[in-house]
């Protein structure tokens, strides 16, 4: 029984692969249930047995995208130990997070209102992650003494407000997404946001 839930998983993780692949290069609608089958070398009905259809199999992607995003973003963050130097490694993480995933973010966003009830839940779901992530680095400064004393209202004001901030500059129309091209860009503005709370 065991060996066939690791086939399963192992299965799943090529079906997922393949579709990642196939939207990134032709998006979603041009993208059929056949051309992944084709693509794992299974046949179609094996694909419906881990997804009701194309919508759910989008779904998945985006969610194991966004779950590797938070892992990744958590082995730079939890790899330093100052406060400052965590806050820094969390926004140069976010910046290479968004040059690996960029195809498939202009399949997402192209794709948006065909799909936006399920990709604004998603969404959410990882923006809550990104804000836990930055309370808990501010939390921990201010543990260290790193950062001023705020009250759980100012963290939690702080942390949206960056977030809020760092998503406007990732927007691919955005004329400031200079300031953060590069790890040295993020680092500066790092120190800007984090003058306002240093001790």
């Amino acid at each position: 029984m065991a060996g066939l839930d690791i086939k399963d998983d192992s299965l799943n993780c090529e079906i997922l692969h393949a579709a990642k692949n196939l939207f990134s290069r032709f998006g979603l609608k041009k993208t059929t249930m056949d051309d992944v089958a084709k693509a794992v070398g299974k046949g179609k009905s094996t694909l419906y047995y881990y997804y009701p259809g194309k919508t759910e199999l989008f779904e998945a992607v985006i969610r194991e995208e966004m779950e590797n995003a938070v892992k990744q973003v958590r082995l730079a963050v939890n790899h330093e130990t100052e406060a400052k130097k965590k806050f820094e490694a969390y926004l140069v993480s976010r910046l290479k997070l968004r040059e690996r995933y960029n195809n498939l973010s202009c399949v997402v966003f192209d794709e948006v209102f065909d799909n936006l009830r399920e990709i604004l839940r998603l969404k959410k779901e990882f923006e809550s992650t990104h804000i836990e992530f930055i309370k808990e680095i501010i939390k921990s400064g201010m543990q260290a003494g790193d950062f001023k004393k705020m009250t759980e209202e100012e963290v939690d004001f702080f942390a949206n407000w960056t977030n809020a901030a760092f998503n406007g500059l990732e927007t691919p129309s955005q004329n400031s997404l200079y300031l953060i091209e590069s790890e040295e860009s993020c680092k500066r503005l790092a120190h800007v946001i984090l003058s306002g709370i240093n001790k």
